[in-house]
């Protein structure tokens, strides 16, 4: 599932609070207890209301929905609308979940003849959907984040040394570290069973058939 901004009022604040890595303390009823995600507390403070999907704060006595929550726990350094946030978190979450889920269904394996640490940046953007990038200087390749729910024109991969920076969140790294922000997943072997299935659909499309060979052509006979 891809959450967009029309769905953040329909999230469960627990679907929220579990892609924020919390986990239900006590549950009363309609009511969930949790450490609040915002502050490092000795005790669970934080309720949530099942019923009417807002929260409340016993130490600060603050109380509200999803988004205050989010503008609670979000850094402003990183993100000015507090939904952005909540996309980010929640479609990772989502897709976390999903690869777990495909990780315990029996599949056949996937079979790919790559060096995944030898895979060129440029040519996973491709299979992404962007086959190139929106500007070029030098050696350096600007794209529209995949990860961001915006798609805004942030992240920059450096060709020479096959490395990518997000201009706007600081994320850098390698192939590994971009699946992450693509899935969420820190799981070696579920961010190699989806990079090497994204490649494969490139490796399909650049296989190029082998020339047909041309029969051999009758000798001519020797006339006497």
């Amino acid at each position: 599932m891809r959450y967009t901004k029309n769905d953040i009022k329909n999230i469960p604040l627990t679907e929220f609070m579990a892609a924020l890595g919390e986990k239900p303390v006590k549950a009363f009823g309609d009511m969930k207890l949790y450490y609040a995600p915002q502050r490092d507390d000795p005790e669970p403070m934080l309720v949530v209301d099942t019923k009417t999907n807002r929260w409340y704060d016993h130490a600060t006595d603050q109380s509200g929905d999803i988004i205050d929550l989010a503008d609670l726990k979000m850094n402003p350094n990183l993100y000015t609308d507090p939904r952005d946030f909540i996309l980010k978190y929640m479609n990772e979450y989502e897709q976390g979940k999903e690869l777990s889920a495909n990780a315990r269904t029996k599949q056949e394996p996937t079979v790919i003849n790559l060096d995944i640490k030898k895979v060129k940046l440029t040519d996973f953007m491709k299979v992404l959907g962007q086959e190139h990038p929106v500007a070029a200087d030098g050696n350096l390749r600007i794209y529209n984040a995949p990860y961001d729910p915006k798609g805004e024109p942030t992240m920059v991969i450096n060709t020479e040394t096959n490395l990518w920076r997000d201009t706007k969140s600081g994320a850098y790294g390698g192939i590994y570290d971009l699946a992450y922000e693509l899935t969420g997943s820190c799981n070696m072997s579920e961010l190699n069973r989806y990079i090497a299935g994204q490649m494969q659909g490139l490796e399909k499309s650049q296989k190029v058939e082998p020339p047909k060979q041309e029969q051999d052509k009758p000798k001519r006979k020797m006339r006497l």
